[in-house]
C-alpha cells in the first residue's frame, strides 16, 4: 500500500479524470512513471550528445550504416 496525502491523491485522482480519460489512480501512477523514464531517458541522450559531440558522431554513423543493411519489408521471395 502506498500512502499519500489527502492532497496527493487529489491531484492524482483529478489527472486522472482530465488528462487519462478516467483511468484508475494505479494507471495514471504507472503512466507518470513511464513519462518520467522516458524524459530522463531523453535528457541523457541530450547530456552525452553535448558532452561528447564525437561519440555521438559515431554513434550517429552506426545506426546509418546499421539501418542502411536492414532488409526491406518486401522482398522476391514472396509468393504471388
Amino acid at each position: 500500500m502506498l500512502r499519500v496525502s489527502d492532497e496527493t491523491r487529489e491531484r492524482v485522482q483529478r489527472l486522472a479524470r482530465e488528462e487519462f480519460g478516467g483511468a484508475s489512480a494505479d494507471e495514471t501512477v504507472r503512466r507518470l512513471l513511464d513519462e518520467h523514464w522516458e524524459a530522463a531517458a531523453l535528457a541523457a541522450v541530450e547530456r552525452y550528445r553535448t558532452a561528447n559531440p564525437h561519440g555521438w558522431a559515431d554513434y550517429i554513423a552506426e545506426a546509418d550504416q546499421q539501418s542502411a543493411s536492414d532488409a526491406p519489408l518486401t522482398d522476391d521471395w514472396s509468393t504471388k
